[in-house]
């Protein structure tokens, strides 16, 4: 690896990156999108480079040039980058045992653009996380709040401002790279980043991340509310006149209206709400579209949500998608959290006459553990911004939440949530009986993927050893049937059982690898039961000793 800009640790403690350590090569974006000025606005017609990851070890730097190994690895990387595509290279700490103290957190550098929203740890015995390992609204950006005016827009894609928010980031890019597509504004969701809402005062869309399996419309979940008043959505009735339950982010509320109606009887798009050309139409950002990870290849960041269309000065921006939180351990315990949480889209300020914007998406959680574990995880898409407006005539739409995260865990069951984020809502009188004025929910995300193996390149090694040992009761006896677990430095896990002896021996080690080795019986419990050993020789044997 070439031209890395900066070589320093984020962790001055670790000191600066060396030979041996570990590093993640990931491509944060680089996705191609269609452009046309349809609904069809930001799906992915080719994923590229983008979410492809590796971990790798380094053997030498010298300047700015990084040797890594290349034993198991064509070319010495699996994957091919692009600099365009926002690759970083992300040192990854090595640890024996590791402890999180209650109160204290390990919490990535935000996404910038170029760097951050990685989490990465390697722990070859024990982590115990007492307090959090927390990514929440460490990923891809929300789109920018700006202040203009402009009424009856209906475009997907626009390069002006004073027509349409701007739009929540994500694998497609951001800003800069949108308006080589034909623009940075408008309500069509481009990948995993939300739409951003329409003039004028449309919501803005939630952003994207964890595949449910649902189809994606862009329209969210309708969630409570009246369903007098959602059965006049046009969403609703282009759903078989049924609440739409769509994949990925929700989407925006309603337009400017002016006029105190019954909306479960008048419905949107009625010149009777008497703001001509807007008319609360259902013009708000779409709910950004949901993203394949894949534990084995590509991984990514949680969707930014789009902003609310604003003209008086009082509306945000979109809420950021969480970051990746990315762990290899032997066992992983504590009574603390694991969380990669979307943010909530901002919330319109006083007097509240604009539109609120769209939630962050819930971000990644992969976490490739040798034994099982019940440490908590949470991936949950961030709420819609609410019109926070004092009227008795007045409202605008409230951001669409965001959509849930994704978690993957190789062992153990534990509490995992990608539940996607609520919609905001209007305090407005006038919308009393539908507060969420045509603003819907972010979907749920995927919470039950497991992890079969994590793209790693070995360490170089000079030979290949024999790992051997015994298990024992207290009066030296050897014990039948107790089964080892070996964790390997790639993450894969070779299982076998005790001889009549105890004995037990596996080949093909490579001399110089760490494995996390750990023992259990049916009957017996063993002192120190999960070892971390780096054998050199075949002459290395362990011990486990029950003691009862």
């Amino acid at each position: 690896m070439t031209d890395i800009t900066d070589l320093d640790s984020p962790i001055p403690e670790l000191g600066p990156i060396g030979n041996g350590d570990l590093l993640m090569i990931i491509q944060m974006q680089g996705a191609t999108i269609d452009t046309s000025n349809t609904v069809s606005y930001g799906s992915v017609t080719a994923l590229n480079g983008a979410g492809l990851y590796e971990i790798v070890y380094v053997t030498s730097i010298s300047g700015n040039v990084i040797t890594i190994n290349n034993s198991s690895c064509l070319s010495g990387m699996r994957n091919s980058y692009s600099v365009a595509g926002r690759t970083q290279v992300v040192r990854v700490p090595q640890f024996i045992n590791l402890t999180v103290n209650s109160g204290a957190s390990i919490v990535p550098e935000s996404w910038n653009g170029a760097t951050g929203g990685v989490a990465a740890l390697r722990v070859y015995g024990t982590l115990l996380i007492d307090g959090s390992i927390d990514g929440s609204g460490r990923g891809f950006r929300g789109g920018i709040y700006r202040s203009d005016f402009w009424s009856g827009e209906t475009s997907y894609r626009t390069t002006f401002s004073f027509a349409s928010a701007a739009k929540g980031e994500g694998i497609a890019g951001f800003g800069p790279e949108y308006d080589l597509l034909f623009g940075r504004y408008g309500r069509g969701a481009p990948a995993n980043g939300g739409g951003g809402g329409n003039s004028h005062n449309g919501g803005g869309g939630g952003g994207a991340n964890g595949n449910n399996g649902n189809g994606w419309t862009g329209q969210g979940v309708m969630v409570g509310g009246s369903e007098l008043a959602w059965s006049l959505d046009p969403g609703y009735i282009a759903n078989g006149n049924a609440r739409t339950d769509s994949s990925g982010g929700g989407r925006g509320g309603y337009t400017l209206s002016l006029i105190d109606l019954d909306a479960e009887v008048v419905g949107p798009n009625n010149p009777a709400w008497g703001t001509p050309l807007d008319e609360r139409r259902e013009v708000g950002g779409l709910g950004g579209r949901p993203v394949d990870n894949d534990p084995a290849a590509r991984l990514f960041l949680g969707g930014g949500g789009g902003a609310g269309e604003a003209n008086n000065g009082t509306g945000g921006d979109g809420g950021a998608g969480g970051g990746l939180v990315f762990l290899i351990a032997g066992t992983l315990t504590g009574s603390g959290s694991v969380r990669s949480n979307g943010l909530a889209g901002a919330d319109s300020l006083s007097p509240g006459v604009d539109a609120g914007s769209g939630g962050g998406a819930g971000g990644t959680v992969v976490i490739h553990n040798a034994n099982s574990t019940i440490v908590p995880i949470e991936a949950n898409g961030g709420r819609g911004g609410n019109q926070n407006i004092v009227s008795a005539n007045e409202a605008a739409g409230p951001g669409g939440g965001g959509g849930g995260g994704f978690i993957a865990v190789r062992t153990g069951v534990p509490m995992r949530l990608t539940d996607g984020g609520t919609s905001g809502t209007t305090t407005s009188a006038a919308l009393s009986e539908f507060s969420a004025n045509g603003a819907t929910t972010g979907a749920g995300g995927q919470n039950a993927a497991t992890v079969p193996s994590i793209p790693f390149c070995f360490a170089p090694t000079a030979a290949s050893v024999t790992l051997t040992g015994r298990a024992t009761a207290e009066d030296g006896i050897g014990i039948l049937g107790a089964r080892i677990v070996v964790t390997r430095q790639d993450g894969s896990e070779v299982s076998l059982l005790t001889n009549p002896f105890g004995y037990f021996e596996l080949d093909g080690i490579d001399a110089g690898e760490t494995l996390v080795v750990s023992i259990e019986h049916k009957r017996y419990i063993f002192f120190d039961p999960v070892r971390v050993v780096t054998p050199i020789d075949s002459a290395s044997e362990i011990e486990f000793i029950a003691v009862e």
